[in-house]
Formats: structure tokens, C-alpha cells, sequence
């Protein structure tokens, strides 16, 4: 039986992909760099705010600091402007959540801005749990943030799920233990890794997790 579900946030809940971008291709901007297509720009997300400035100016020859103070500067100013949840994410985290099941977040996005998306977006009241990229544990693929979690429930691994786009998700549900799911709409990639499923809509996942 489901007991706990570990969402990842961008690629999983929310496309933020647009946001990611401009906030980028601002700071290049102001740095005298051209812009990067929203594409190129989406390949580097998944480890971290500072890993994707740092591939951001990898073609460069410009202060990492500074790159990554006018990044972040800009898009906590800028989090919502094109940021909206995927299709069926709000009913089925009620739907979920009607069911007994824990639900979290542990994303590698810092957890102020984690935290203001999903308020604003109206879904932060179904989460028990919001971790982000700035806690105390390491970033995703480590997984002592979901051990975390399922220690604090009391809960064996067996009955808890990871869900997200990335294989940072996927790596970090398989070394905790836990089963794991796909979001193949998202912009992430698996790298090798396997889930026990892989679904093209939120939907989709939400009828996938009451089967179990």
C-alpha cells in the first residue's frame, strides 16, 4: 500500500521551463553574453541552481559568483511570469491526499522559491513536506533527504514512491529504497535509470498509484 510520495517540482508539478530561461539569458545579457535557446538552457536543470549557471557560462569567461547573484536576483523577482502547474496536478494531489497518502516535495530548487510557487499555485496546503536544494541535506541524486522523510513517517521504504522527470529523482528513490515513476511529459532524462513506471500525463500517474 502507497504510505508516502515524493514529488520532484520542476518537470513533475510545475513547468517553470520559460522562467528558468529568462532568468538565465537575463543574466547573460548583463554580463554581455548572447542569449541561449530556452532548450539548451532547460538540457542543464536538475542539479541545482548553481550547476545550471555554471553550465550557463561554461562558454564564457566571466565571475561564477556574480553570474549566479544576478541569476538568482532576477528570477526570485520573476518566478511566476510564465510558471504554471501541469495538467491534473491540482485534483490529483487532493485526490491522492483524500487517500491517506503523505505527499512532499524534495526538489533542488531553493525552498523559499520552491515554497512561494506552490503557494501561489494552490497547491502548497496538500504537501506535509517542502524541501529544497538549500537544506540540510545534499542535493539530488543523494538520497538522505527522502530517507529523511520516511524515517520522520515511520514508514517502511516499500510503501514509499519517488515521482519525477530527472534521473537525479530516479537515482535518489532507488538508493532509498524506494519504487519509482517517471514523468515522461517533463524535461528531464532518465540516464539508464529504471523505473517501475513511466506515465505521459499527471493523470495518468495519479490512476497508476491507485492500483498499488
Amino acid at each position: 500500500m502507497v504510505k508516502l510520495i515524493v514529488f520532484d517540482l520542476d518537470g513533475t508539478l510545475i513547468d517553470s521551463r520559460l522562467d528558468l530561461a529568462g532568468a538565465v539569458n537575463h543574466m547573460r545579457g548583463t554580463m554581455g553574453l548572447e542569449p541561449l535557446t530556452a532548450d539548451r538552457v532547460i538540457s542543464f536543470v536538475g542539479n541545482g541552481v548553481p550547476n545550471l549557471v555554471r553550465r550557463a557560462i561554461a562558454d564564457a569567461e566571466v565571475d561564477f559568483d556574480e553570474a549566479l547573484r544576478r541569476m538568482k536576483k532576477y528570477y526570485s523577482c520573476h518566478l511566476m511570469d510564465s510558471t504554471s502547474l501541469y495538467p491534473g496536478v491540482k485534483a490529483g494531489l487532493k485526490e491522492l491526499g483524500a487517500q491517506g497518502i503523505k505527499l512532499a516535495v524534495v526538489t533542488n530548487k531553493p525552498t523559499g522559491a520552491a515554497t512561494v510557487i506552490l503557494e501561489k499555485l494552490g497547491v502548497a496546503g496538500f504537501l506535509a513536506d517542502i524541501i529544497g536544494g538549500d537544506s540540510d541535506y545534499p542535493l539530488k541524486p543523494e538520497p538522505d533527504a527522502l530517507n529523511a522523510l520516511r524515517a520522520k513517517y515511520r514508514l517502511p521504504a516499500e510503501s514509499c514512491w519517488m515521482f519525477g522527470d530527472h534521473y537525479t529523482d530516479l537515482e535518489a528513490g532507488r538508493r532509498a529504497g524506494f519504487r519509482r515513476a517517471l514523468a515522461k511529459y517533463g524535461f528531464g532524462e532518465a540516464r539508464g535509470e529504471k523505473p517501475d513506471f513511466e506515465v505521459d500525463s499527471f493523470s495518468e500517474f495519479v490512476m497508476a498509484i491507485k492500483g498499488f
